[in-house]
């Protein structure tokens, strides 16, 4: 898609977490690209910096920090960093960090549950909590949340935990768009069917992954770019009357589902 021109997040501090690779990282360049101020946060140092480098190479605003979502401090501690980085509040935040394992439910183990849910839902309630005040300071902000067709429609078996803890961000997504709504910030969330990334293709034999793209509607998978754009007009003014409600981009895959 051509943005050439459209700079709907010129000068404002957008924090994107899970961003080193795959959606994250597309996230990131589309907000940078609009004229954001681009925090890249991930637990992986390793793949975030040369992907914060080959952005920053194109003239992108794009600064990394390693954090682990699912700790309290060490989310403080980034979103502090972030705020002395670009000397100026954070205005948007996208909740993409997720961690995941599949398997049937005789298998699940204590560190499975721990982690997805650490990561996919209590790591939501921290990094909510640390931009807060910063929003508050700017006078508002935009929130969007990451939940998944899964929540819903979970695609065969496996996927129990997954889907238990998408569910929550769905949950968590309503809860938190009542409490800020005085604040002025808009919390929302993306709710994204099967997307191309390397992992999501990894769940998948070569025969089935082909079987599934075949039978999408449009006869693809979504790509990283087409979840960024849906992202950027959520967090972006022109969506500043779309609050606490749920965007499915999925092409049409749960069309009739329901």
């Amino acid at each position: 898609m051509n943005i050439q021109g459209c700079r709907r997040f010129e000068g404002t501090v957008c924090v994107v977490t899970g961003a080193a690779r795959g959606i994250g990282e597309a996230i990131a360049e589309r907000l940078a690209m609009e004229g954001g101020k681009v925090a890249a946060l991930d637990v992986s140092e390793r793949r975030l910096t040369p992907t914060v480098e080959a952005m920053r190479a194109r003239g992108l605003d794009v600064r990394g920090f390693a954090c682990d979502v699912s700790s309290r401090p060490s989310v403080q501690a980034a979103m502090a960093a972030v705020r002395k980085a670009f000397g100026a509040p954070v205005g948007v935040l996208v909740n993409n960090a997720v961690w995941a394992r599949f398997g049937p439910l005789e298998g699940i183990d204590e560190e499975t549950v721990d982690r997805t849910l650490a990561v996919g839902l209590k790591g939501l309630i921290w990094t909510t909590q640390a931009v807060v005040p910063q929003m508050r300071e700017r006078g508002g902000g935009a929130i969007v949340n990451f939940s998944s067709t899964a929540a819903r429609h979970p695609a065969g078996s496996g996927a129990i935990v997954y889907s238990a803890m998408k569910a929550g961000v769905l949950g968590l997504t309503r809860a938190s768009a009542v409490e800020l709504s005085a604040d002025r910030i808009r919390v929302n969330t993306i709710v994204p069917g099967m997307v191309g990334t390397a992992s999501s293709k990894a769940q998948y034999d070569e025969a089935t992954l082909a079987a599934r793209e075949a039978a999408m509607p449009l006869g693809r998978f979504g790509d990283p770019a087409d979840i960024a754009g849906a992202v950027a007009f959520l967090a972006s003014d022109d969506a500043c009357y779309v609050h606490g409600t749920e965007l499915v981009v999925d092409g049409a895959w749960t069309v009739g589902k329901d």
